[in-house]
């Protein structure tokens, strides 16, 4: 009985060891901190927020990496951004979090922005739709913010809350910022994703490779283009 205990246990073991290994080795590479309050005074929340900030739950996680300026060559600022968001959320859309909100939409259309060609032909301008329930609300050389608005056709639960993706040159390094900021009423709807220390630790987890691997591929495209 004991062996086959042990037998059964080790599959679960050795994901927990796989994830503790992971998160450790990509907090080495990227930044991550959440905290129950905005953390960056420029991130503009709504204005119902604003003015009765004590009736609402607000956490914000900031994720950040930086890299030499130097190493991105000729890229903008805007291409670098429009670059960045094109690979992460790409990568997103394969991951299970985007499964489940894709199940949940049901129109042809919302579900086709999933698809990661269409995501990859995206100018990530102010109205466009990415995996279903993301929306730009807005957009400048250095920041593109994206509201959840979810579509019609999704069935699912209601968050709210937005995505802040930032390029900044700070001296001579450029730093990528992953903005995640949620927010409820008090008393009002299911607790978010970043409400709990288990739930933090594995959006932070998701949100780490995100930024790691979007900028990764940044480079590795970069290195394609000088070897033309």
């Amino acid at each position: 009985m004991t062996y086959k205990l042990l037998l059964a246990t080790l599959p679960i073991a050795g994901s927990v060891f796989y994830l503790t290994y992971l998160h450790l080795n990509l907090s080495r590479k990227v930044q991550c901190q959440t905290k129950p309050y905005p953390q960056d005074k420029t991130i503009t929340l709504p204005s119902t927020i604003q003015n009765r900030p004590e009736k609402y739950i607000i956490h914000h996680e900031r994720a950040r990496k930086s890299i030499p300026t130097a190493s991105l060559g000729t890229y903008s600022k805007p291409e670098t951004l429009t670059l960045l968001l094109r690979h992460t959320m790409a990568t997103f859309s394969r991951q299970p979090p985007a499964w489940g909100i894709w199940y949940l939409i049901k129109d042809a259309k919302d579900r086709g922005t999933f698809d990661s060609a269409y995501i990859r032909s995206l100018q990530f301008a102010p109205g466009d739709r990415v995996c279903g329930v993301y929306v730009v609300s807005s957009r400048d050389a250095e920041r593109v913010t994206l509201a959840l608005d979810a579509p019609e056709s999704y069935s699912g639960p209601l968050v709210e809350g937005m995505l802040v993706v930032e390029v900044k040159e700070e001296g001579s390094e450029t730093t990528f910022i992953n903005h995640t900021v949620m927010w409820r009423e008090k008393g009002k709807g299911r607790a978010g994703a970043l409400e709990s220390a288990g739930g933090r630790w594995m959006h932070g987890l998701m949100v780490r490779r995100l930024v790691e691997s979007g900028v990764q591929r940044l480079l590795a495209e970069l290195g394609d283009k000088k070897g033309l």
